[in-house]
């Protein structure tokens, strides 16, 4: 299985570690140092593990200077344990309100991202991991019974589990485990990383998986034009950028096209092209040593004063502050 990977997801993971990395510099010292390393490799290469062992275990803390991830997807599965906290989480253009306890199951190449709420600070862990870790043998029992079909859609699972469900122990057990293993790394890691993956589907699909039985064409086409108009302002974020252009790639009328991006993305189309224009460029502040006004213009902003008041709206300080009190903080 494959599918379009969106190429701004390494830089976004980019600043947003950078930014979680200070943040809970003080009060969560250890989660950060357990997870800094393998943070900054997924920033440079968008790659989640390595060849040997794609599979990577991930803390995210948001603090409340930063609310919100951008739409995205990715070709491994990630699931998601929120530790503390509470915040809204969108998989497959549906909306969830999630709190702590919860499990969230995010299928490779599902469109998702998250907000945060009234800034309450909140902790999560993911697992991200590449299906060739289970299936490199595509003719054993395993990959033709259960991932192939699981990875063809074939199954339905709930995207978020919660601790009053029933097998949730067995289920939040597994993924705990899964966590410790990665982070410890002791003599054999490998192995008992992936006996425990395959223990957790045994668990998936014993007590969560259903087997898909409804057409679901419609969704499907839903979910490939928001692919082509994200990945047409990912492309073209550079520049100016007009509601006429983005509805005539996937063919659609000025008029529709409004209500259809809101309707799925949950923002208009300008915010949501600010909103990814501001993380690059809170990127390129923390990595770079370039002028506000030429950070501005490598956006497709060519206003100053319109970039520092849609920065100020975002992050509560102007691109000038945010530079002076990140590297402060360093």
């Amino acid at each position: 299985m494959s599918c379009a990977n969106i190429n701004y997801t390494a830089l976004l993971s980019c600043v947003f570690e950078k930014i979680l990395h200070i943040a809970g510099e003080n009060s969560l010292k250890g989660e950060k140092d357990m997870y800094h390393d393998d943070r900054q490799s997924l920033k440079e290469t968008g790659q989640k593990g390595d060849f040997l062992l794609p599979f990577v275990a991930v803390n995210t803390i948001m603090p409340d200077f930063y609310t919100t991830y951008p739409m995205h997807w990715h070709e491994e599965m990630e699931i998601v344990f929120v530790e503390k906290g509470e915040y809204e989480e969108f998989v497959d253009l549906e909306k969830y309100h999630v709190k702590q306890g919860d499990i969230i199951l995010v299928n490779p190449c599902v469109l998702h991202s998250f907000r945060n709420i009234e800034n309450k600070r909140t902790v999560f862990k993911s697992i991200i991991f590449n299906f060739s870790m289970l299936t490199n043998n595509n003719t054993d029992a395993c990959a033709i019974k259960y991932f192939t079909p699981f990875l063809d859609n074939m199954y339905i699972n709930p995207v978020v589990i919660s601790a009053d469900s029933p097998h949730y122990d067995q289920l939040v057990s597994s993924v705990k485990q899964l966590i410790y293993l990665y982070n410890h790394k002791s003599e054999f890691y490998e192995i008992e990383i992936k006996s425990e993956l395959y223990h957790l589907f045994y668990i998936l699909f014993r007590y969560f998986l259903i087997p898909e039985t409804h057409d679901s064409v419609m969704k499907d086409n839903t979910t490939r034009n928001i692919k082509t108009i994200l990945d047409y302002i990912d492309q073209n974020y550079m520049k100016p950028i007009t509601i006429e252009e983005l509805a005539a790639s996937v063919d659609l009328s000025k008029h529709y096209f409004m209500r259809f991006f809101k309707k799925y993305i949950g923002m208009t189309c300008i915010e949501y092209i600010n909103d990814y224009r501001l993380n690059v460029a809170t990127n390129l502040l923390l990595t770079t040593g370039m002028q506000i006004t030429e950070v501005a213009q490598s956006i497709g902003i060519t206003n100053l004063s319109y970039f520092n008041r849609i920065f100020k709206k975002k992050y509560n300080m102007t691109p000038k502050e945010y530079r002076y009190n990140i590297d402060n903080r360093k």
